[in-house]
């Protein structure tokens, strides 16, 4: 609902905190009474939300969660967490979007909805299809083999780090776009500021220009640099280093054969989850 890990557990916290100073008798449905709190106070915040984003500098995307690949499913072929479906849920009013969530993801019949809600079950319906409706066939192309996945993935990296600009091409579709969140801050290299794109970057001649560039910089002059495949939302990212602090994490959207999207996360406040300990 909000893209953001820290502010999904205030508001649990925050849940709870009310849930313990209620007498349990007095409540008949507990989950219904928990599932109605959260989502109201998401609602809440994301109609708040809407001044700060105006506000951002650049391209706003959700923060990455990393994942701990033992305690997840991976067999499944559509991720309700990517980068990707959090982005076009954007699209959507709050409203819409947690009825979609709770619809689609959670499978809530329309009577556990509608008394979240406290709407008829007729009017979430009208509510959901209309969710559907605005996000229209976009949702398809989150169902993925993850297998196929990582392995564009690391074709993707050998590409880069080669400086294949042949190889990088190929991987991606012509109308691709990429989006670029650096929250208005900038990485120091070679006595410049290396600065997140402000507005997204269309069309493959440009994306493979820009990300040649930037990868070329930042493996001449970032120190210590790495990078790796990991799990974040439930999809393969790559993952880049200076020493321990990350300084970039990429998702990609692909239809099995060549990449359509591209999120770009560069904002430190949101990289802090993926800080590597001290050994």
């Amino acid at each position: 609902m909000l893209g953001s890990s820290a502010n999904a557990e205030d508001i649990v916290q925050e849940t709870y905190l009310k849930w313990i100073e209620q007498e349990e008798k007095e409540i008949t449905h507990i989950k219904a009474y928990l599932v109605k709190i959260v989502t109201n106070k998401c609602i809440n915040y994301l109609s708040s939300l809407r001044i700060t984003k105006e506000k951002y500098v650049g391209i706003w995307l959700p923060e990455p969660i990393p994942d701990n690949p033992a305690d997840n499913n991976y067999t499944n072929t559509h991720h309700a967490l990517s980068i990707g479906i959090l982005v076009l849920l954007e699209k959507l009013t709050p409203q819409e979007r947690a009825i979609f969530i709770l619809r689609e993801l959670f499978a809530f019949d329309y009577k556990e909805i509608a008394d979240v809600f406290d709407k008829t079950q007729d009017s979430c319906r009208q509510l959901f299809k209309r969710a559907k409706d605005s996000l229209g066939s976009d949702a398809k192309r989150f169902r993925v083999d993850l297998k196929v996945h990582e392995k564009m993935m690391a074709n993707f990296i050998e590409a880069t780090r080669s400086g294949n600009v042949e190889g990088l091409i190929k991987l991606l579709k012509e109308d691709i776009v990429l989006y670029a969140d650096g929250g208005g801050r900038s990485i120091p290299v070679n006595g410049q500021r290396l600065t997140a794109a402000l507005k997204p970057v269309h069309g493959r001649d440009n994306v493979s220009r820009f990300i040649m560039s930037v990868v070329g910089k930042v493996l001449e002059f970032i120190p210590d640099f790495s990078s790796e495949i990991i799990i974040t939302n439930g999809m393969p990212s790559i993952i880049s280093y200076s020493g321990n602090m990350p300084v970039g994490l990429a998702s990609f959207e692909h239809d099995g054969h060549t990449i359509g999207n591209i999120y770009i996360q560069s904002n430190p406040d949101k990289l802090k989850r993926f800080i590597k300990q001290p050994l």
